[in-house]
């Protein structure tokens, strides 16, 4: 969570733009992800050459049109040629690949520099970073953060959380701890009113090195990063609210998994007793089994659910069998948060 989501005014110029992709939405078997586009995200930068390292080590599996948008340079291979090509791409060094560009994939450019692309139903624009870092989704009518958000190069304190309510983001909060690699870890959960129009939910994940000094404030104030792009893990969401589903976001790679949706709840969720009607479900797939198994422990350590508007907390854990399970074959945890 960021003090600057001033959702208010993003809405504002979003939904502009979702009211023209409604017009264009198509199923994603009518047209082909945009060349570049190896994650599916309607963006073409640097997530794209990462995740064809990754399916060219083996640690991810690229669906088929994944692939073939990854092939930029059309030579019916997925490799470290079309990585360095997405990322001369990526920072203007070219402006089209061997095999084409992203537009000649079907991307329509709707206004004021973003793009819909019928595959993926995002809105976006074509760097991943958004309008003050968030896109749309014009198939689930989600906003979410986009993959190359400013937002990243902010890090986290739970100073934002304390200044939320001014902006209106009004939610509840929990900070998961664990170490793991030599790093002091934390995965945070959000969920609540953003702003007066817009329910949605929030999972961040984030880092300290052991001893980083520099990341502690004069007060004491603990600082973390953002996860760096080779620290990032896959997750996934489903938020609801009075057993209602608001929005599902697909399992992905992420350091900062949101969803946004219009609606407001008792109170815009001034109350803890309103933000217990909104329950989000998710999954965490970890890089090995010590991760997922420093995580676990961390998880099993939770013991209260904070409140940012009141100021209160309630008791709150995870029980396994209960509201979390896990899975050893892929190294995931499933958790259920309300």
């Amino acid at each position: 969570m960021k003090f600057t989501k001033s959702i208010i005014s993003i809405i504002l110029t979003l939904s502009i733009v979702a009211s023209m992709a409604a017009f264009l939405t198509v199923g994603s078997s009518a047209a082909d992800n945009s060349l570049g586009d190896a994650n599916s995200d309607a963006a073409i930068n640097s997530f794209d050459a990462l995740m064809i390292v990754r399916h060219c080590t083996g640690v991810v599996t690229l669906t088929s049109a994944e692939l073939k948008a990854a092939d930029v340079n059309g030579d019916k291979q997925v490799n470290a040629t079309d990585a360095l090509y997405i990322l001369h791409f990526s920072v203007g060094k070219i402006t089209s690949f061997p095999a084409g560009t992203p537009v000649d994939s079907g991307r329509v450019e709707i206004i004021g520099g973003f793009w819909y692309d019928p595959a993926t139903g995002k809105v976006t624009n074509p760097d991943g970073s958004g309008l003050l870092g968030f896109s749309f989704d014009a198939k689930e009518g989600v906003f979410y953060a986009s993959s190359n958000a400013w937002q990243r190069t902010f890090g986290y304190t739970y100073i934002y959380d304390l200044a939320a309510p001014v902006i209106i983001c009004w939610f509840d909060t929990t900070r998961i701890f664990f170490e793991y690699d030599d790093k002091e870890w934390m995965v945070q959960l959000w969920k609540g009113q953003y702003g007066w129009v817009l329910i949605g939910a929030e999972i961040g994940l984030y880092y300290r090195d052991f001893g980083d000094n520099s990341l502690i404030d004069e007060n004491g104030v603990n600082y973390f990063k953002c996860a760096d792009d080779d620290l990032l893990i896959k997750m996934s969401m489903t938020l609801y609210r009075n057993n209602q589903t608001l929005f599902s976001r697909g399992l992905q790679y992420s350091w900062w998994l949101t969803g946004f949706v219009p609606g407001a709840l008792d109170g815009f969720g001034s109350t803890p007793e309103a933000v217990q009607q909104v329950k989000l479900d998710a999954k965490l797939v970890f890089t090995d089994a010590d991760m997922m198994q420093a995580f676990i422990k961390g998880l099993e350590e939770v013991d209260k659910v904070e409140h940012n508007a009141t100021y209160s907390a309630r008791n709150f854990e995870f029980k396994k069998g209960v509201n979390y399970n896990v899975n050893l074959k892929e190294n995931s945890v499933s958790f259920t948060w309300q």
